[in-house]
Parts: structure tokens; sequence; C-alpha cells
């Protein structure tokens, strides 16, 4: 069975269920050292097999 996956430019904002393959490039958190050092969110640079190259924030909310 074969799977297949979607480019980064092509996935879309909508209710779907799309497959990428990509390269975590750069990987960093972000704390606030105002209430001891609690993290606030990860964010990363992603890119694709097309040198597509995609920020992505994952929230603490």
């Amino acid at each position: 069975m074969s799977s297949t996956y979607v480019l980064l430019a092509n996935l879309r904002a909508v209710c779907c269920s799309n497959t990428t393959e990509l390269r975590l490039l750069r990987f960093w958190e972000a704390h606030n050292v105002r209430k001891g050092g609690m993290l606030m969110s990860v964010d990363m640079l992603l890119l694709d097999e097309q040198s597509t190259l995609i920020h992505g924030t994952i929230n603490l909310n």
C-alpha cells in the first residue's frame, strides 16, 4: 500500500486530513521570564522537498 502526501504549498486551511513529508530546520521554545520561565509556545521552521519554507507555532493554550 502506497501512501501519498501533499506539498506545503498545496495545503489549505480547511477541515481535512492530509499528510506531508518535511524537514524540521529549526526548533525553539518561547518562555515567559516574568512567570518563572513558563513555556508559552514552540516555534518551528519546516521545509518540504520543493524548498517551500513555512513557520509553524504551537501555543500553550
